[in-house]
């Protein structure tokens, strides 16, 4: 999994966390609070692998600066503590922050546990599909 999807997808309580520790240790500053905005999501068709739009979606964006770094952070949804978090996260990777270390454990972590939860619904809804050779008799 690519770190963007397992932050926009992990455990917000983990993001939080992270982000106080931060906030904590080192100079974290809101250069753009967290807003909601519409921005268009694209897709590739599968046949004729051709990217076309899906529409418009709702999203909400953050912008913030740790030591004077900045970072961004985009979440789905109107959810602000995820944007203005996974922003505070960008920007101490690219700041090279101590703490480095520990949020990439912490994103190895919730990938496990994401993988995990992607596991059990794929048993459960394999236990669904109906194999029409059997049901013919062969």
């Amino acid at each position: 999994m690519e770190p963007q999807e397992i932050l926009a997808e992990g455990r917000l309580e983990t993001w939080k966390q992270l982000a106080a520790v931060i906030e904590a240790r080192h100079n974290v500053k809101t250069v753009k609070a967290p807003e909601t905005c519409l921005t268009m999501m694209e897709a590739v068709d599968s046949v004729g692998e051709t990217p076309f739009y899906l529409g418009e979606v709702l999203m909400c964006e953050a912008v913030v600066k740790v030591d004077g770094v900045i970072g961004y952070g985009f979440a789905l949804e109107d959810d602000q503590d995820r944007a203005w978090c996974l922003a505070v996260i960008d920007a101490a990777l690219a700041a090279g922050l101590p703490e480095g270390r520990e949020i990439r454990l912490a994103i190895d972590g919730e990938e496990r546990q994401l993988l995990e939860e992607r596991r059990l619904v794929q048993d459960l809804v394999a236990g669904t599909m109906v194999h029409f050779a059997v049901m013919e008799g062969q």
